[in-house]
């Protein structure tokens, strides 16, 4: 049986053709969805390569377009290759989803904010760095105001004929499928709990279909090659191991644990795993923290850090320059929540700085200045960085968390401090690292075993990812003017100091 008819195709410069399960349409064309079409899928990324303008609505669509393909496969190899109890019934869930699956995967960015993950900077520099504490109640993921909008994407979609599969209700669907085992629901049976905990590995894990899409995509807008490698080789190798252990078909009262119901790749796709593993690494590497790309990710979080001191972006609905509904304001459906997060994109805060740097929004020097940056294309030329994985957790940690020991937070409010006092010296954390190879498992044929990469590295046959595992970087970046050479250097002086004082108390 066909579980998803009729499809709805749409010409897509990437897949070439994004085949959608028909009942899924009238949520494309909502509010909730074509809000997307005015959000850039790789922030200021555009401003480095020029091609880069291409929205989350077109991300959105691949990534559904891809969650049924790869269903379809992953279902396939299951009923073929699994050699656990239960396994045909298994396949067969699978594929009753693919409608609800392909919902969730279009959906699953509806919460990102103005320039993508670059607001969720934002949030962190008005908490920390700006002390604005009502932007404590704003989140710091997207995903959190994905959450927000899932009532209003269900009941969009049961209008349409969508129906739940694990559950009695489709918003429990879509939380068991975005929010994994953090959703605190119970499925109806042990399979349908474990066929929801694939479908979120499927999309938020170590081979999801999320991040299939955006590095093919991300690298044929910017010109580039780093992101290519073969996706109907990558998802025709994917296969789901229940790891049923009871020896008979009743699984009443089983529960899945956490090593179970597992995506794997087939050991025949080693090489392709090894290709989609190194096109992350070199697309973060390469393009994502782009030293330039970065600095006007860095300028517009400083920028959205001044703007919530200055009172001109507000949490909640304020009536400011830019209001940021919060959460429960969306869940609600409040009619005035639900205008401003629908103008709430690129375009209209693009808007507001044009307007401080030509002088008709009255703003600070410092938003002016950081403003103009932006508008002008004229990042900051003064560049240098730290690299330490020890001094870039702590700081991290304390960015977003507040959190730090006794001995770390005099070091660490000085570095802030010296940010409040001079928004036009910026002092990010950044990251790139292969995968996290504890999302990544292979199933050998033969032995019908699943072996987790991150312990079977040692191993002669899987050494290579071994090397894999040791591509990385964790810095510390500081961007600022000339100007402020002498700070910058006070800066990285306080971050080694952090670094050397860690490693110290870590070897007593």
């Amino acid at each position: 049986m066909d579980w998803c008819t009729p499809i709805k195709s749409f010409k897509d410069p990437v897949h070439g053709y994004v085949d959608l399960c028909g009942k899924l349409v009238p949520v494309v064309d909502s509010w909730v969805m074509q809000r997307l079409r005015g959000i850039r899928q790789t922030g200021f990324a555009y401003l480095v390569y020029h091609g880069m303008e291409h929205s989350r609505f077109n991300h959105s669509l691949g990534a559904a377009h891809l969650a049924k393909e790869a269903l379809v496969f992953l279902a396939g190899n299951t009923r073929t290759h699994y050699r656990g109890v239960g396994g045909e019934e298994f396949a067969n869930t699978l594929l009753r989803s693919i409608e609800v699956f392909q919902l969730a995967a279009l959906v699953h960015d509806i919460g990102h904010l103005p320039f993508s993950h670059a607001s969720e900077s934002g949030i962190v520099e008005a908490r920390r760095v700006f002390q604005v504490s009502e932007f404590e109640g704003i989140p710091l993921r997207h995903e959190e105001y994905t959450y927000s909008l899932i009532p209003a994407v269900a009941e969009m979609a049961s209008a349409s004929g969508v129906e739940p599969v694990f559950t009695n209700s489709l918003s429990k669907d879509l939380f068991l499928i975005l929010r994994g085992r953090g959703a605190g629901l119970a499925p109806r049976d042990y399979t349908s709990e474990c066929a929801s905990h694939v479908l979120h590995q499927l999309i938020a894990g170590g081979l999801d279909v999320d991040r299939m899409d955006y590095l093919l995509r991300d690298s044929i807008y910017a010109g580039v090659r780093y992101g290519i490698f073969d996706v109907d080789r990558l998802i025709r190798v994917l296969i789901a191991s229940p790891l049923l252990l009871a020896e008979s078909e009743d699984l009443s009262g089983v529960r899945v644990s956490e090593s179970a119901c597992q995506v794997a790749v087939l050991d025949k796709g080693l090489s392709i795993l090894e290709t989609f593993l190194l096109a992350r690494f070199y697309m973060f590497s390469e393009v994502y923290l782009h030293r330039v790309v970065e600095a006007y990710n860095a300028v517009y979080a400083r920028l959205m850090g001044v703007l919530a001191r200055d009172g001109l972006l507000c949490p909640g609905l304020q009536g400011c320059e830019v209001d940021i509904p919060r959460p429960p304001e969306l869940e609600e459906s409040k009619p005035e929540a639900i205008q401003a997060w629908g103008m709430l994109d690129d375009n209209m805060v693009l808007s507001l700085m044009k307007k401080i740097v030509a002088g008709r929004v009255k703003a600070s020097s410092e938003a002016r200045k950081l403003a103009a940056m932006i508008v002008e294309r004229r990042h900051p030329k003064h560049y240098t960085y730290y690299e330490s994985r020890e001094a870039w957790g702590i700081y991290s940690n304390y960015l977003e968390k507040g959190l730090a020991e006794d001995w770390a937070k005099p070091l660490l409010e000085e570095l802030v401090e010296m940010q409040r006092e001079n928004p036009l010296l910026i002092i990010r954390p950044l990251r790139v690292h292969v995968a996290s190879f504890e999302k990544i498992n292979i199933y050998e044929r033969n032995s019908g075993r699943l072996v987790d990469v991150k312990d079977a590295m040692q191993a002669e046959e899987y050494s290579r990812f071994g090397k894999l595992a040791q591509l990385g970087m964790h810095r510390i970046a500081v961007f600022t003017t000339p100007e402020n050479g002498a700070a910058a250097r006070k800066a990285i002086d306080l971050i080694k100091a952090l670094d050397e004082e860690a490693k110290k108390r870590r070897k007593a």
